[in-house]
């Protein structure tokens, strides 16, 4: 989008892509248009979509529970696990989550209008799920609580619903008329129900992600769920509405999210602000004491497996060397510090310092990127393209720059970004890249002129010829070709994921015989 200022339809490789809608991508391009095609670039909309998710947390709690629970409800965000994880990530969920929970607290504080603002924003972020989950929340609430469900639907905010998504809508379908379909018919329905994503898990998937992806704050948020009874039989009451509305805005998602038949971990994220407010609820309404004693229990069991982790971590599990040599000192660490917060809520709560307590619980995650440093930096180059692609650049630059790359049945998603340029793939199916939109038009894609997309046994004819100083990369589990391109061609970088071979060389023309000392 930065080089070609087509902020309409997003692109992968040069082939159109109508997988996800169009504000990440937009975002990206934009900072990238001020900073340059940089990886902080790439990552800032996520990372300023968590810190508006903060802000927003704090306006609403302070709003409801005073200002010590303002500034307690951002910490307790900024402090959870899986918000930490995916600030920095360049995906969608952080942007989304913080679209989902404008729309709910806007909902709560009867904005509607401005609810289906944010709702639009999120369906032009991540599509029909940033409807889903404000619905999905507020109208159990309202049929709970007796509040007409009707009031969700005002004519205004349908409106700017509208004024908002449905220009970027038409202008796609005009482009691509497949468009409509593709997304409510194959990426929509065909996701949540059926197994054609590879996504599949058993139901309770997120039954363990959940208490790790919510921790610390967890504990305290589940403090007063003994009281639910109560709270369900007033829950008519207006002053006895929040805690129903948090309940309802984890737990109805988080059973549509389990019946969903594609799941992965970031997509309980939305939910996270719901146990966050929880938790700073029953901070400041007296619940510290309860929450104190569960969690100096649980995090004590949690540190000494942590600092024994190595002796009973599973072998089959798949690890870099760099990763299997950063997990003992990390985890050590991590240990003791999950050992000192257990020691600090339980001082805090002892002593009446709840100051004290809430350092305690932050201190977890707030160690982690200082003492995980050297794993993040494992795994992060473990998932990355950016060792291959250097070792691709500079061959190809001592090649006279002039060559390209080919993937062979493969294809890493971030290696155009760090070569700057798209990159063929020779595919039999197209799914390589990762994309049900282009994989389901293969052949349409493929007969387009200059098209990156090849037929699957392109590869062996390009290193039989050379046509140019080509490199060749491919997944390393594809034995075959390895063999095949290994025994032509030397070895430019592996990891676990793929390795690149080459380049070739074009053949040089026969020179023409010599006589006299001049050229015939």
């Amino acid at each position: 989008m930065a080089h070609s200022n087509d902020y309409v339809v997003p692109h992968l490789d040069g082939l159109p892509y109508l997988d996800k809608p169009i504000v990440y991508f937009a975002a990206a391009a934009a900072t990238m248009e001020l900073l340059g095609p940089t990886e902080a670039a790439a990552r800032l909309p996520a990372y300023l979509a968590t810190l508006a998710t903060i802000g927003l947390l704090v306006w609403f709690a302070r709003r409801r529970w005073g200002d010590e629970a303002g500034w307690l409800a951002g910490l307790a965000y900024a402090t959870t696990v899986l918000p930490l994880a995916y600030a920095r990530t360049a995906i969608f969920d952080s942007t989304l989550t913080l679209c989902t929970t404008a729309a709910i607290a806007w909902f709560a504080d009867e904005r509607p209008v401005a609810a289906w603002a944010a709702m639009a924003a999120g369906a032009l972020t991540k599509g029909p799920i940033a409807i889903a989950i404000p619905l999905l929340v507020l109208a159990p609430h309202g049929l709970a609580t007796g509040t007409p469900v009707r009031r969700l639907f005002p004519w205004r905010g349908l409106a700017l619903f509208g004024a908002i998504a449905l220009p970027w809508c038409i202008a796609v379908s005009i482009a691509h008329p497949d468009f409509l379909g593709y997304v409510f018919l194959r990426e929509t329905l065909e996701r949540v129900t059926t197994r054609s994503f590879h996504r599949t898990a058993p139901f309770w998937y997120y039954l363990p992600i959940v208490p790790l992806a919510a921790f610390p704050w967890i504990v305290p948020a589940l403090a007063r769920v003994k009281n639910f009874r109560a709270t369900w039989d007033a829950r008519r009451d207006a002053a006895v509405s929040e805690p129903l509305l948090l309940v309802c805005w984890v737990v109805v998602p988080l059973v549509f999210l389990s019946l969903n038949q594609s799941k992965l971990p970031q997509y309980v994220l939305p939910l996270i602000p719901a146990l966050a407010l929880a938790a700073t609820r029953n901070l400041v309404m007296g619940g510290s004491h309860t929450a104190a004693r569960v969690y100096v229990g649980v995090s004590g069991v949690a540190g000494l497996a942590l600092v024994a982790l190595t002796r009973w971590l599973p072998a089959p599990i798949s690890l870099t060397p760099a990763e299997k040599a950063a997990i003992p000192p990390t985890a050590v660490a991590l240990g003791i510090v999950v050992l000192c917060s257990a020691a600090l809520v339980g001082l805090g709560a002892l002593t009446r310092r709840p100051r004290t307590t809430i350092f305690g619980y932050a201190l977890v995650v707030m160690a982690i990127p200082f003492l995980g440093g050297k794993l993040l930096v494992a795994v992060g180059e473990d998932r990355s393209s950016a060792a291959v692609a250097s070792a691709t650049a500079a061959a190809l630059d001592r090649s006279g720059g002039t060559g390209t790359v080919l993937g062979v049945l493969a294809y890493p998603p971030s290696l155009p970004f760090y070569l700057g340029r798209p990159i063929a793939v020779a595919t039999e199916t197209g799914r390589e890249l990762t994309s049900n939109y282009i994989a389901d038009n293969v052949e349409r894609f493929r007969s387009i002129p200059g098209s990156p997309l090849l037929p699957a046994g392109y590869w062996r004819e390009a290193l039989a010829r050379c046509p140019m100083p080509t490199v060749f990369l491919t997944g390393a589990g594809h034995r075959e070709a390895r063999a095949a391109l290994l025994a032509a061609l030397p070895l430019l970088a592996a990891d676990d994921h793929y390795a690149a071979y080459g380049p070739c060389r074009p053949p040089q023309p026969p020179q023409p015989p010599r006589r006299g000392g001049r050229v015939r």
